[in-house]
This record gives C-alpha cells, structure tokens and sequence, in this order.
C-alpha cells in the first residue's frame, strides 16, 4: 500500500474515533439536559399544587371570617333593634331621666363586644322582666 492510502486510513480511523467521542460525550449531555428539564416539570407541578392547596386553605378560612362577621352583623343588628325599646322603657318608667341610665350604656357596651366578635351573655337586667 501506498503512504497516501495509509494517511487517509488513519484519518478515516481517527474521524471515526472523534465522531464516536462526540457522539458519546452528545449523549451525555442530551441525557442530562432531559433530566434538569425533567426536574424543572417536576418543580413546576409541585409549585403548582401548593399554590392549589394554599389557595384551599385561603378560601376554608375567607369564609370562617364571612361566617363570623355575618354572626356579628347580625349581633349588632339585634342590639340595635333594642336601642329605641330600651330607650323607650327608661322614658316610660322615669320621664325625668335625662341621661338614658344604666341600661343604654350597657346596651352600647354589649354592641361594642359584638362588633368585636365578643361573646356576651343574657344580660342580668333584662328590660322586659
């Protein structure tokens, strides 16, 4: 065989050789760019599904708060429902008192725990007997 055939083997083989290394060393980085991309889904999901589940919880405890603030709403419109009769009650049972007494103070106080979200009890001095 002639020098030229021998140099062109050699560089067929070392072409091969570089084109396998390349091919392998490709490889390598293909099979990790599907992993980190693999795992940047796998992040993305589990944000995803933490966000739902905070969103969840945000909206159990938006309507606890929408229950108890219709609960207080409600206290406070029953408190003043009995403002007038109260104030009624105390004009009847003495014209001559100016100030309202006792009673509308209480009143008051007991609409100022409700609109707090304070829980009163039956009040000792009831108005009505």
């Amino acid at each position: 065989m002639k020098i030229w055939a021998y140099v062109a083997l050699a560089a067929l083989l070392i072409g091969a050789a570089g084109a396998a290394a390349k091919s392998l060393h490709s490889a390598g980085y293909n099979q990790r760019d599907r992993e980190v991309q693999q795992d940047i889904i796998d992040a993305q999901v589990k944000a995803e599904e933490d966000a739902e589940a905070r969103w969840a919880a945000s909206v159990v405890a938006a309507t606890q708060a929408i229950r108890i603030e219709e609960r207080i709403i409600e206290r406070i419109r029953e408190v003043e429902i009995l403002v007038p009769t109260i104030v009624e009650r105390i004009v009847e049972l003495t014209p001559e008192c100016s100030d309202l007494g006792p009673a509308y103070a209480g009143l008051l106080n007991d609409q100022i725990r409700a609109g707090n979200g304070i829980q009163i009890a039956a009040s000792a001095d009831n108005p009505d007997g």
